[in-house]
């Protein structure tokens, strides 16, 4: 039933646990739906702005194209034009040189009287031109290296364009790799999440069953402990602590660790184990000092040792039968122990019955038990009798043996999983952590990704003001080359007329060349101002179409498509997708629970009919155990009256015993020839013998009797007055050794309790100190004597750790409360109760010492369970489970509730 019990506890808070995993997927389920649906509004929506943004970008587009075909047209054109604009220019500007040479020198011709003031003159204005040309040459020079820095301008510009885009490319496809990751991450992180669930439900379930092996371990050793002596239970209790602390390998434990036995033969080997069950198998003698000293040193009881190398091996010779069994074959144990197996089993053997065995022991010197326990040694001395299981040391020691093995296996089984649950937390933790740095860089690379475009803005617009300036500094350039035309010809016309000799006017040959060049210059000026117009307006449209394509068509692309990228990284379909994905896996999930939840519905209705069955079973087997202690009852009254009876006969026959010994000493032959005879028959001669014994009424018939009954007796009583002399002295040796082990068990638990209390006290009391003083009588002379102790009392002091301290007498109500508290918590740790029931014990204290009281008695509850009721919140501080009594509609009920809530529920409570 209480295994039945402990599966039902368990099972409940499965079930606990499923119904709120099932509830919150239900609210969870709510969740996605909700907002599945809201999603799917906003799909509806954004798909018509989409498809509107789509058609904007697809005419921009065709817009742009066309644009651009058309700017590519126009501008071979105007490259076309302005090349011929500049070679007209070239060949006006060299006719036009011409002309104005020509007619300067028409003109200058009467001026000069002389050669020399001719040349003079040439020679200055050669001079001024050829500065002027070197000047020319250098603003040509610093216009061509401008030209030449713009042209390298635009081209890094241009670069700068095409990184720009490459990277704004590059991070659009790294978003995308990054939400591919992201969903991965959280599909990783969700299936987890769901193992660590699945791993806390069975942590929760293996510390109820932790819980309950432990009580159960508990009980075993408290069982245990109650078929020995306090100090061997101690000295067990304390033997695997000190093994671990001191790190000794020989120590193997006691001996019922060490073999097994079928469940027949149980009762006679512990017949004749007795307390050597108990004893610790060591190897040698000095691991038992090193243990035995420990020990003495913890204080913490006594152990008997059996050291394999000082043990001797028994030799025994069994006898040859089939109702003699050797006990020491029938137990399985290691071959090494071999020799504690024989120094304690070694001369036993098992036989069907007392008689058989008296004459083996007697026989061959060795001691005989039967399967009930009932044994015979060598001498004769028989022991025996009813033997109940309950009480079984062998039971209680194999069933702590394996209760600590499940103990054992169920925490090592709980290490694992804690150990699973911490690398799983570290895996959810560090995809929480891969999570946040993917969101980080999502961040980074969406703002990478703006910038990328901001910055292509401002390439693109730098590239278009890098190309005007390269145009401009190209007409710079053909400008400057046609004046340096210009005044190179007007140079070689000076250095002509400088060569030529000094005439008036002009020769023939320069006059017909200037009639034709006034035409010529004229025909030329006129086809120059026309393709200069053709030019200008091609330049016109190639400018407006850059404008339109720069400005406005590629800017309300661009716009376009910035908004086309941001409604459909608002488009709903992939959070759609993804919450689908959940809602799948949510519904799996629910689906999973609910049918975990039936199951252990199903499982917890099982357990009840089961603990039903069983408790019905055992009111039927205790109504018959009750019918057969009444049956057992009456017979034993039929048996009290057969006793009766039979005491009855014996009187009678004492009687008749007597009556005989009256008649003397009587030959053998008188019971043989009358033992059959009849009794009116023997009246008779008795009848007659005595008329004639009447005759010797003066002789003493007995006398020869009486002197032999005496001697016999006064033999018998000799022989008692020994023994009795000797079962005295051996009781005055008895009590003087009881009255002495008396006194020190007495010093020893004062002494440990005033050290306890004073340790706890400390605690309790930082800045105090305390101690138990024992009471003696003042008119005796011998103060050490144990008998001269009238009791004990209390000093301490709350302040000081110098003061003599006050008595209880002294104390406030709170005082003496902590001093009580201190005094039951120093007995604890003496001797150690399994639980401890408090009603309120901090009512009368500070919050100091309340605090204090309770972590005192977190420390003590390793080894202990504490009850407390409380209505202080420092109680809750250090507790493990927590009940709240409430009273409604005049019901009292008692529920488990949280930390907090009992928190809450005192915070209430207080006024």
């Amino acid at each position: 039933i209480r295994a039945a019990k402990q599966a039902l506890e368990i099972l409940s808070i499965d079930r606990e646990q499923l119904a709120n995993e099932a509830e919150e997927l239900a609210r969870s389920r709510a969740h996605i739906e909700s907002s599945i649906q809201d999603l799917e509004q906003d799909r509806t929506l954004g798909r018509d702005s989409i498809t509107e943004l789509r058609r904007t970008a697809d005419t921009l587009s065709r817009d742009i194209r066309k644009r651009e075909t058309e700017l590519s047209r126009v501008t071979a054109k105007y490259e076309k034009a302005f090349a011929r604009e500049t070679q007209l220019r070239e060949q006006f500007e060299v006719s036009d040189q011409q002309r104005k040479s020509l007619l300067q020198k028409q003109g200058r011709s009467g001026h000069f009287s002389s050669k020399k003031e001719r040349d003079t003159w040439l020679n200055a204005e050669i001079t001024r031109l050829t500065t002027s040309a070197e000047h020319q040459t250098m603003q040509f020079e610093a216009t061509e290296h401008e030209h030449n820095e713009l042209q390298t301008r635009l081209a890094s510009i241009s670069q700068s364009v095409l990184d720009a885009k490459a990277q704004a490319d590059a991070m659009v496809e790294q978003m995308s790799e990054m939400q591919a990751r992201e969903v991965q991450l959280k599909e990783e992180k969700d299936a987890k999440t769901s193992m660590r669930k699945e791993l806390w439900r069975k942590e929760a379930r293996m510390e109820a069953e932790n819980s309950d092996l432990r009580d159960e371990l508990k009980r075993a050793e408290r069982v245990l402990s109650g078929t020995i002596d306090r100090a061997t239970s101690d000295g067990l209790q304390a033997l695997s602590e000190i093994q671990e602390r001191l790190g000794l390998e020989g120590v193997y434990g006691p001996l019922f660790e060490l073999f097994e036995v079928e469940e027949t033969y149980r009762t006679c080997v512990e017949a004749i184990a007795g307390p050597s069950l108990f004893h610790v198998v060591v190897d040698t003698d000095a691991t038992a000092t090193k243990v035995l000293d420990e020990l003495n040193r913890m204080k913490q009881g006594r152990l008997t040792f059996m050291p394999l190398n000082r043990l001797r091996a028994v030799s025994a010779s069994y006898p040859e039968a089939s109702d003699a069994i050797p006990m020491i074959e029938r137990l399985q144990f290691d071959r090494r122990f071999l020799r504690a197996f024989q120094q304690v089993f070694g001369k036993t053997i098992i036989c069907p019955s007392l008689e058989v065995g008296s004459n083996y022991a007697r026989t061959m010197n060795l001691t005989a038990v039967t399967l009930e326990g009932d044994k015979i040694d060598r001498r004769g001395e028989l022991m025996g009798g009813f033997v109940g299981r309950k009480g079984s040391r062998l039971d209680a020691a194999k069933t702590l043996i394996q209760t600590r093995a499940r103990v054992q296996t169920a925490e090592l089984e709980a290490k694992e999983t804690q150990a699973s649950l911490a690398a799983l937390d570290q895996e959810i933790t560090a995809l929480h952590s891969e999570l946040q740095m993917l969101s980080a860089r999502a961040v980074q690379a969406s703002n990478t990704r703006m910038n990328s475009k901001q910055e292509l803005r401002q390439l693109l617009k730098e590239e278009a003001d890098a190309r005007l300036f390269c145009e401009g500094a190209e007409k710079s350039l053909a400008v400057m080359r046609t004046q340096q035309r210009g005044a190179e010809l007007e140079l070689e016309a000076l250095r002509a007329e400088l060569k030529a000799p000094f005439a008036q006017g002009i020769t023939a040959a320069e006059r017909t060349l200037l009639e034709r060049l006034v035409p010529e210059v004229d025909a030329q000026s006129s086809e120059l101002a026309k393709q200069s117009s053709a030019r200008a307006e091609l330049e016109g449209q190639r400018n407006v179409l850059q404008s339109e394509l720069g400005l406005g068509l590629r800017m309300q692309l661009e716009e376009a498509q910035q908004q086309l990228e941001q409604a459909t990284a608002e488009n709903p379909d992939q959070t759609i997708g993804t919450q689908s994905r959940e809602l799948s896996r949510l519904a799996k999930l629910q689906e999973d629970a609910s049918e975990r939840l039936a199951e252990v519905h199903r499982e917890v209705e099982e357990k009840m009919r089961d603990i039903t069955d069983l408790e019905k079973q055992l009111s039927d087997t205790t109504q018959a155990l009750e019918t057969e202690t009444r049956s057992v009852q009456r017979s034993m009254e039929q048996l009290e009256k057969c006793l009766a009876q039979r005491n009855l006969y014996m009187q009678k026959k004492s009687e008749y015993t007597r009556n005989i010994q009256d008649l003397g000493v009587l030959p053998e032959e008188a019971f043989a020839n009358f033992s059959r005879a009849h009794l009116p028959k023997l009246a008779k001669k008795l009848h007659k013998t005595n008329d004639k014994l009447k005759k010797f009424g003066h002789v003493n018939k007995k006398a020869f009797e009486q002197y032999s009954v005496f001697a016999r007796q006064r033999e018998s009583i000799r022989v008692r007055k020994q023994e009795l002399d000797q079962s005295a002295e051996s009781i005055r040796e008895l009590i003087g050794v009881l009255d002495q082990r008396k006194d020190e068990a007495i010093e020893r638990t004062f002494k440990q309790v005033s050290k306890y209390f004073g340790d706890v006290f400390e605690k309790l009391v930082p800045m105090g100190r305390g101690a138990l003083v024992m009471q003696r009588r003042v008119d005796e002379v011998d103060d050490e004597g144990v008998e001269n102790y009238i009791g004990v009392s209390i000093r301490v002091s709350f302040n000081s750790k110098t003061d003599e301290g006050l008595r209880m007498q002294q104390l406030s109500g709170g005082q003496k409360s902590l001093v009580a508290l201190a005094l039951i918590f120093a007995i604890q740790r003496c001797d150690p109760a399994p639980f401890y029931l408090f009603d309120e014990i901090d009512a009368n204290l500070d919050a100091v010492y309340r605090t204090s009281v309770a972590s005192m008695i977190h420390e003590l509850s390793r080894s202990s369970q504490f009850v407390t009721t409380t209505f202080r919140p420092e109680m809750l501080a250090h507790a493990d489970k927590f009940y709240g009594v409430t009273f409604e509609n005049k019901v009292s009920r008692v529920s488990t509730i949280t930390q907090a809530a009992a928190v809450s529920f005192i915070e209430e409570a207080q006024p």
